[in-house]
């Protein structure tokens, strides 16, 4: 009797720890963010790698043995000096994501990720995948836009946990979005929001390191050097700044391009003065996470307002104002830049702090050419980037190159349309080569591949119209 006593005794204690563990995993204070652990704690069970490169889904990997690229499906691979091209034998493959010795996959049919090894040989992982797929060396993360949540699973495909976000994908107006150490990141487009960009932080259960809540928060992209009207969103800014040389940098680059610029053409900018100078709300269409920075290519936002505005625009009694008096007497310049941001400084930044970025010496659209870049990717401290020029008279696809320490870019391939057909460039690199992928918009099929030096010499047909394999010179 006394040991059955005893033994209920322990049920009730491991019943009640049990429903104090549920319970408690429901309190939003049990979750505790990864800094604020001792190092000790963070190092035995966070992965929080200061220089983490963050591979989403694409059409061309390196591995140790040889690239594998797509086409059409066509899971293709190419030896390691580059002179063979053969295919693999899988077929209906949308996407392909490179890691180290291995090739993840989805199926084109079913949506399963796949995962292949050394020896070819290939299984399921993971079932039903989602929207959008990240690797970053030691963990897979998949996102589902339906039920806005983040799935984390090892590199074998066992889940470790699945949470719901703030900041999950747009599914249009710029679809871009980034998942690094557990932190996701987008801009923020919703009407009501102020500018900024926002932060899924991942909280950890104190009782167990992976189960995770996602918690936001909001780093601003805007600086006022003047008071905002009254119709800015953001009139409940914290304080101005001070018109510094940064400020007057971009002030006088603005000015002395004028004609360039669509909404300052036909205005005397000397009736105009700087209010602020931000990121558009316009979020990015894609992310690159590469050696512990974030990269995209997006618009920086130029308020300008008359000096006399306060003269030139009325108010009834209910406050509103004609918006054609408005459009007068304040206007926004856009150029298109390449951001960089440190992901520690993301980490680490605190909530409606100002998000710290850094702007590349990439060609400025449309200040420093008429060329605006479509897509790019980051490589051995390079930035590969395309740009359409499609106008009346020329169809050319150009290849520019960014050295990012010596902030110099150069042109090393141009691309004559040899029909009539319009194409959309994607540009992919492997150690020692860039791919251009060239589509038919109508078909959004493969037309063909091109391989290129990583200086822009050496161009080869890789994948003709038809599909065959071709490897030979492009005249």
């Amino acid at each position: 009797m006394e040991a059955f006593n005893m033994k209920k005794k322990w049920i009730i204690c491991i019943s009640i720890i049990a429903i104090a563990y549920f319970v408690l995993s429901l309190c939003d204070f049990m979750y505790i963010p990864a800094h604020k652990y001792p190092n000790i704690i963070r190092k035995m069970f966070f992965h929080d790698n200061e220089k983490v490169t963050v591979r989403s889904i694409g059409r061309v990997c390196q591995t140790k043995e040889g690239i594998y690229f797509l086409y059409r499906g066509r899971l293709m691979y190419m030896n390691s000096v580059g002179t063979e091209v053969k295919e693999v034998g899988l077929k209906q493959i949308a996407w392909i994501i490179p890691d180290n010795s291995n090739i993840f996959f989805l199926d084109n049919s079913v949506y399963d990720i796949y995962k292949v090894n050394q020896n070819n040989e290939t299984k399921p992982i993971i079932k039903r995948s989602g929207d959008r797929i990240y690797i970053d060396g030691r963990y897979i993360y998949n996102y589902v836009y339906d039920n806005n949540t983040i799935s984390k699973y090892n590199l074998d495909g066992k889940k470790i946990y699945s949470s719901k976000m703030y900041y999950g994908q747009l599914m249009a107006g710029g679809v871009g979005g980034i998942i690094f150490n557990d932190y996701n990141m987008r801009m923020l487009r919703e009407e009501l929001s102020n500018y900024g960009m926002g932060v899924d932080v991942p909280y950890h259960y104190i009782f167990d390191w992976n189960r995770v809540k996602y918690m936001p928060k909001v780093l601003y992209t805007v600086h006022y050097y003047k008071v905002p009207s009254i119709w800015d969103y953001n009139n409940n800014f914290r304080n101005l700044e001070q018109y510094d040389e940064w400020a007057e940098g971009w002030d006088n680059k603005i000015r002395e391009n004028k004609n360039k610029l669509r909404n300052t053409k036909n205005r005397n900018m000397e009736d105009y003065e700087l209010v602020s100078i931000g990121l558009s709300k316009q979020n990015p269409d894609y992310y690159r996470a590469v050696d512990g920075y974030i990269y995209f290519y997006h618009a920086l936002e130029l308020c300008y307002r008359d000096k006399n505005y306060k003269n030139k625009i009325s108010f009834d009694s209910t406050g509103n104002f004609d918006e054609k008096e408005k459009t007068r007497v304040e206007f926004k310049a856009y150029v298109y830049v390449m951001f960089r941001v440190d992901i520690e400084n993301i980490e680490n930044a605190g909530d409606t702090s100002q998000l710290e970025y850094e702007i590349l010496d990439v060609p400025m659209y449309p200040i420093d050419t008429d060329d605006e870049i479509e897509v790019f990717e980051v490589n051995d401290n390079y930035i590969y980037s395309i740009s359409n020029v499609n106008n009346a008279t020329t169809k050319e696809i150009k290849v520019l190159v960014t050295d990012i320490e010596k902030g110099t870019t150069r042109n090393i391939y141009d691309c004559r349309e040899l029909s009539d057909d319009i194409y959309t460039p994607g540009i992919y690199c492997s150690d020692d080569y860039v791919f251009l992928y060239q589509y038919k918009i109508e078909e959004s099929t493969t037309l063909r591949i091109i391989r290129l030096d990583k200086d822009g010499s050496n161009p080869i047909l890789v994948m003709d119209e038809n599909g065959e394999v071709v490897m030979k010179p492009i005249q």
